[in-house]
């Protein structure tokens, strides 16, 4: 079979899946040592949690008008102009010399991730009839697959230039991504927002009863593995004598494992007809990675342990799966905005209580975050399994028939 650049997704979804595949990359070649370079220029454990929380409180004011102007101006030119903001967040992390400058660059990025909920909402209106498989090819095997190559190259950058050079090693890969971005054409989704009757607003998102299912759940999973999450590169540093840069190489396994269920998901039928479900799943794998981290100390099972923590994205792409499915055309763009801003606030939320627990015990996040998931895991199993499932988007006839607010 001839190879296509967009895999056979066609054009406009091709733009995307390179889009968010850079996109990704860009964390995967600072996020594994974005808490040791906080704790680096002087932070305790407890303002590093700060730092990567005060993420989610920026986050809803930049994204709640992001969303905004993005209906009334061009799109692709207010995307660029936010990601821009980012990268100069980069540069400025780059050349810090002290932990509070940080707090430019966490809010500089904010204005970047405007991108995700605009191009998610974006592959929903390109998906067609299949939006789990275009959700996993956009939003999870490709970037997935990106974050299995810039954690390697980042681990050999840090060792040549120090963690510094992984910040500019980001800002070149946004704007490789950017350079996608500006191909796409935001004119469908535009044109069916200016088709609607009546006034989009995100009162009228939430008062979907699909699209406020999704939310709380999706928040309340991200919410609870984000405690495990959080300060994983600290522990293995701190507890198991990992060097950063190893710790960005190994890093690379949650891609890996990514890939591998996004790559299960879209071929089993089960999986693929219930993504609710499937996340169910993706969560209870990401639980036994915390179990390995926090009681074993060697190389190769903290590699599998990545593997495995790498559910945590293929949870998060498979509830923007179910959103795709759920949210009626003119909705699309508040739900996938909220359940960015819901998620992202989740996952700042994690390095506070991860932060404290760690004065119990440097264990302590971890076992709470099993526990936490599991529990999450079995509320999703038990009312979305696919056998006895009411589906969400069922009452949608009904919900979307409110008056305008």
């Amino acid at each position: 079979m001839r190879w296509q650049w967009h895999f056979g997704l066609g054009r406009e979804l091709g733009y995307a899946f390179w889009a968010l595949t850079f996109f990704e990359a860009v964390l995967g070649a600072y996020a594994p040592i974005w808490p040791l370079w906080i704790e680096r220029l002087g932070a305790p454990i407890s303002v590093v949690g700060l730092v990567l929380a005060s993420a989610g409180i920026v986050r809803p004011f930049v994204l709640g008008p992001g969303a905004a102007l993005t209906d009334r101006f061009n799109t692709r030119n207010v995307l660029i102009a936010c990601r821009c903001a980012s990268i100069s967040g980069l540069v400025i992390a780059a050349f810090a010399g002290t932990w509070q400058i940080l707090f430019v660059t966490v809010a500089l990025n904010a204005f970047g991730e405007l991108v995700f909920p605009t191009i998610h909402a974006y592959v929903a209106d390109h998906a067609g009839d299949d939006p789990v498989h275009a959700f996993n090819m956009t939003i999870t095997i490709g970037p997935a697959a990106g974050l299995i190559v810039t954690p390697l190259i980042s681990g050999l950058i840090i060792a040549w230039g120090g963690i510094e050079a992984a910040f500019l090693f980001s800002a070149f890969l946004t704007l490789c991504a950017l350079g996608f971005v500006s191909r796409m054409d935001f004119s469908s989704t535009r044109a069916s927002l200016a088709g609607s009757d009546e006034r989009v607003t995100y009162r009228k998102a939430l008062q979907h009863q699909g699209i406020r299912s999704l939310i709380v759940l999706h928040g309340a999973t991200i919410a609870a593995l984000a405690i495990g999450v959080a300060l994983i590169p600290n522990f293995l540093e701190d507890e198991r004598g990992i060097s950063p840069s190893t710790i960005a190489i190994l890093s690379s396994g949650a891609a890996l494992g990514t890939v591998a269920f996004g790559v299960i998901s879209s071929r089993n039928r089960i999986l693929r007809q219930s993504p609710v479900f499937a996340a169910a799943i993706a969560t209870i794998l990401v639980v036994l990675g915390f179990v390995i981290f926090g009681t074993q100390g060697a190389l190769p099972l903290i590699a599998i342990a990545y593997v495995l923590r790498g559910g945590v994205f293929s949870a998060w792409a498979l509830f923007l799966a179910a959103m795709g499915k759920v949210a009626p055309v003119d909705l699309r763009s508040r739900g996938f905005t909220v359940m960015e801003i819901i998620g992202g606030g989740a996952m700042s939320f994690g390095p506070i209580v991860a932060s404290q627990l760690w004065n119990i015990s440097p264990t302590s996040p971890l076992f709470v975050a099993a526990c936490l998931g599991a529990v999450m895991a079995t509320i999703m199993i038990l009312f979305h399994r696919p056998e006895a499932r009411v589906e969400l988007a069922a009452p949608a006839a009904v919900d979307h028939q409110l008056p305008p607010v």
